[in-house]
């Protein structure tokens, strides 16, 4: 399985050395490493492993957890596989069908900034939001959607353990929501992805921009 890591490490000589010793320790093979911030003496780090056995997931965050120059910011599975290009395989497929662009960004996005599922809904929605409301939807997202009241940019809010990121859809009045339940909250970077992304696509798709229906939907059993 692929996990991507987010800690703070040390920013000194060796600091990071002791978390790839750990890594290996555990069994985990280091995919790709990205630096995402430097301040006050520390560097923000996301690593993708590979970890071949899921039982060691727990050994590996004890072990980072462990070292005194580390802070865990979160550990989650990661469906983006380093190297490829997901942004520009997204783009492909919605210049591709324009009219079911909505429905491709909210079903990948998710996987592409590991979180657990996204909606498309009008700007300004918030509270408990009617199915008419939702114009799109992850097939994991839950049945009955509520978001918190979102600012209409792109943005992170957190509401309890959960993290939203943002974006809007071009000028088409919607928001795009991304949801991840847990640690880490959405990073800057992904924010400017999550928007620029959803810019492109809107700017792509124009006039044709719209929500198709699946031809089968695993939430109302079909």
């Amino acid at each position: 399985m692929l996990l991507r890591l987010r800690i703070w490490v040390a920013d000194r000589p060796g600091a990071l050395g002791q978390v790839t010793r750990e890594l290996g320790a555990c069994g985990a093979d280091i995919v790709q490493v990205s630096v995402l911030s430097r301040e006050r003496g520390r560097a923000l780090d996301e690593i993708t492993v590979f970890l071949p056995e899921q039982e060691q997931r727990d050994r590996l965050e004890r072990a980072l957890r462990a070292l005194t120059s580390v802070t865990v910011e979160g550990i989650r599975p990661s469906g983006e596989v380093p190297g490829a290009f997901p942004d520009l395989d997204l783009l492909g497929r919605v210049a591709a069908d324009p009219r079911a662009a909505l429905n491709l960004l909210a079903e990948a996005l998710p996987r592409i900034l590991a979180a657990d599922w996204a909606v498309v809904v009008p700007a300004g929605a918030g509270g408990p939001l009617p199915a008419a409301a939702v114009t799109a939807r992850s097939w994991s997202a839950p049945r009955e959607i509520e978001v918190p009241q979102l600012p209409q940019r792109a943005a992170a809010v957190s509401v309890g353990g959960t993290r939203y990121a943002c974006a809007p859809v071009g000028e088409s009045g919607l928001l795009l929501v991304v949801a991840r339940i847990g640690d880490p909250a959405f990073h800057r970077f992904e924010v400017m992805r999550l928007a620029r992304v959803t810019q492109v696509a809107a700017a792509i798709a124009g006039s044709r921009l719209g929500a198709r229906a699946p031809a089968s939907s695993a939430q109302d059993g079909s």
